[in-house]
């Protein structure tokens, strides 16, 4: 059974047509809610990460202050959110939330992330949907592949991990076509 399971993995076969494609394609991204959940926890883990660091610091770094984009926030907490997401990302392709709800960040074609594609969709991405009060995380509700403004930016997008391999295996097969 492992030489059939080798097997089926090595001949997958794409849809028949592009529209057949595009409809099962559907399937392979995270929506919305999903993805909303994943950043509550990573908030709450975000905090409790901050707290502790203030505990390690002796709250040297608990100083409140104003950031033009982001309004009144403690350092460390920004300093956490940042390093949090920005490692977690590109070393992971996930954040803890997003482990919980099986859900990982790609590039669009499904290549591995570069730092450059994390900084600008965690650092650049995030500011400007910040700067515009958040509303740019409600257009994942309504795009086709899912994408908020910092995946636009990045050029990622947001897969269900039990899709990441099939989608993979699609879009090489997509290339090798052209």
């Amino acid at each position: 059974t492992k030489e059939t399971n080798s097997k089926d993995n090595t001949n997958f076969s794409l849809p028949t047509t592009l529209k057949d494609y595009l409809i099962f394609s559907r399937n392979f991204y995270s929506g919305f809610w999903v993805r909303f959940i994943a950043y509550i926890i990573d908030l709450i883990v975000v905090a409790a990460l901050a707290g502790l660091l203030n505990t390690y610091s002796f709250g040297l770094l608990n100083r409140e202050l104003y950031f033009p984009i982001l309004g009144e926030e403690g350092l460390s907490y920004v300093v956490v959110m940042f390093s949090y997401f920005i490692l977690m990302t590109y070393y992971f392709s996930q954040t803890l939330g997003k482990m919980i709800m099986k859900i990982k960040v790609e590039t669009n074609k499904g290549t591995k992330l570069k730092l450059s594609d994390v900084l600008y969709r965690e650092v650049i991405g995030r500011l400007l949907t910040i700067a515009l009060f958040n509303i740019p995380y409600i257009v994942v509700a309504f795009t086709d592949k899912k994408k908020g403004l910092h995946d636009y930016i990045a050029d990622t997008v947001v897969v269900k991990e039990d899709f990441s391999s099939i989608r993979r295996q699609m879009n090489e097969k997509i290339e090798r076509m052209k």
